[in-house]
């Protein structure tokens, strides 16, 4: 009968040379990946895809001093360390791990390469490869024909090239292309090809000779390149932001909106922020700031475009912001309540269409809890703040103690609700709509259910609670297209139709 062989490769092999078969094997643990099958050369014939959720969400460990190698069949030379292991090869050390059918090696050198169809994680990659040589000693590999994912807590890279080398993190690749995980395939929605690729992952990302594509479509090139990978730009807020975000509705038309930042100090604390918006029925919207980063929060100061935030408005109203000094505060946890509290403060002139130009001045606190669980798939979500403004035009001065709750409730895979509620509580008005509030005291409910993977159809409707009026009763139909999304509304009250076709990785 076989046994199972096990075998551990340490710095200083066993005084022995050895040679097993094993029938089963369960001491690795694979809960993520399948088996890689093996033909009857035992050479691997193909390899799975990684459930990169459960990759990323493992846990670090103490890095092994030396490499636990598993296989089916595994050979072992004393007193060179020369090793082979044939049939389904595990190699892990602290959180790297090697998926193959085939690998020679060294226990002494502790440098192993695997030829055909190769899995390679680590705690900030997963990739597919034709070959890898892996040094475990310091944690390095090179790959051949690569074709993964940079992997971090706040965003994540695409990858594919030729080769690469892969060390603390970093991936290295001479010429090969990147993009946002929602646009992979076989030719990417959208891409950059660039010679001499740099990825780091969660902080940026660098390229020479670049060149944007939308699938076969060549957009532009770009010499010396970096994008960002943080999405605080609070921490990483140096980059040059490419990748243009297409987007497509019924009210602005077809559009695209960008953004670059450029240093003005050594420590990168201060820089110029350049944001835009083209859309072919609203035409070009600017905003051109001076910002500072410190750990008391961020200032900026500057001229912008911008449109309503208050989600009452259906119009689209835009103000122009110039000249424009505001204070954001850092988020802060309140202990363990569970609660995270933020600030702002602004001072400047407003314009806006049919209003005049006037000075407005602002302060705001808001305060959120963390969703609270209430029952299986139930959860609760409470916010509160308090906002204060004062207008040149009219004079006059408007507060706003706010509150609210939301319930989401998923009742199955493919079946969901949520039922919210919203109090403002204002005295005195504002000149703009800009920042209006339309419904100050509103109660809604919203049903969900995805018909399709790619399809699913949502009801809204919502209600003015002081009169019973009903506000709005939506109708739409949402449709996954690859990397984006597109969703058809038809606003019954209104009488109104509204499309909207927006990037996923980008919103």
């Amino acid at each position: 009968m076989n046994k199972r062989l096990t075998a551990l490769v340490m710095a200083l092999a066993v005084p022995l040379t050895f040679s097993a078969n094993a029938a089963d094997r369960t001491g690795t643990d694979q809960s993520h990946i399948k088996n890689t099958p093996v033909g009857k050369n035992g050479t691997a014939t193909a390899v799975f895809p990684v459930d990169l959720d459960a990759v990323s969400a493992k846990e670090n460990t103490v890095p092994q001093p030396a490499a636990k190698v598993e296989a089916d069949t595994l050979y072992v030379r004393n007193p060179d360390g020369y090793m082979q292991g044939r049939g389904n090869v595990d190699v892990t050390r602290g959180t790297d791990e090697i998926h193959t059918g085939f690998i020679t090696g060294n226990s002494k050198t502790q440098v192993y390469e695997t030829k055909g169809p190769t899995i390679y994680i680590s705690d900030d990659q997963v990739v597919t490869a034709d070959g890898v040589i892996y040094d475990a000693a310091h944690g390095t590999a090179s790959v051949d024909k690569v074709d993964g994912y940079a992997l971090n807590v706040n965003s994540a890279l695409y990858f594919r090239g030729e080769g690469a080398k892969l060390s603390d993190g970093s991936v290295y690749m001479k010429h090969g292309l990147i993009t946002t995980p929602h646009a992979v395939a076989k030719t990417p929605d959208y891409y950059i090809t660039a010679d001499d690729i740099h990825i780091y992952p969660g902080e940026k990302y660098t390229a020479e000779n670049t060149k944007l594509w939308f699938k076969h479509v060549l957009i532009l090139t770009y010499g010396h390149y970096e994008g960002t990978l943080d999405k605080e730009e609070s921490t990483h807020p140096w980059f040059f932001s490419l990748l243009p975000r297409p987007s497509f509705n019924s009210k602005d038309g077809f559009g695209v909106k960008g953004d670059a930042q450029f240093p003005l100090s050594a420590d990168k604390s201060v820089q110029l922020n350049a944001e835009y918006r083209i859309s072919t029925k609203r035409g070009f919207k600017p905003t051109l700031t001076v910002v500072k980063y410190s750990p008391f929060g961020r200032f900026s100061f500057g001229y912008s475009k911008s449109v309503s935030s208050v989600t009452d408005n259906d119009d689209y109203i835009w103000v122009t912001k110039w000249p424009e000094l505001t204070y954001n505060t850092p988020s802060f946890r309140l202990g363990s309540t569970g609660l995270t509290m933020n600030g702002s403060a602004s001072y400047g002139k407003w314009e806006e269409s049919g209003v005049g130009k006037g000075t407005h001045k602002g302060i705001a606190v808001s305060i959120s809890h963390d969703p609270i669980r209430l029952w299986k798939g139930a959860a609760l979500h409470l916010y509160a703040g308090y906002r204060k403004d004062w207008y040149e035009i009219g004079h006059n001065i408007r507060k706003d103690p706010y509150w609210g709750a939301v319930l989401k409730q998923q009742i199955s895979d493919r079946f969901w609700t949520s039922i919210w509620y919203k109090q403002h509580h204002i005295s005195g008005a504002t000149p703009y709509g800009f920042d209006s509030i339309g419904y100050p005291h509103q109660a809604g409910i919203l049903f969900g259910y995805a018909v399709s993977p790619r399809d699913a159809f949502i009801f809204s409707l919502s209600r003015e609670t002081d009169n019973n009026h009903i506000d709005y009763r939506n109708y739409t139909w949402v449709r996954d297209l690859h990397s984006f999304i597109a969703t058809i509304t038809y606003k019954q009250v209104q009488k109104q139709w509204e499309i909207k076709v927006t990037a996923k990785d980008f919103e």
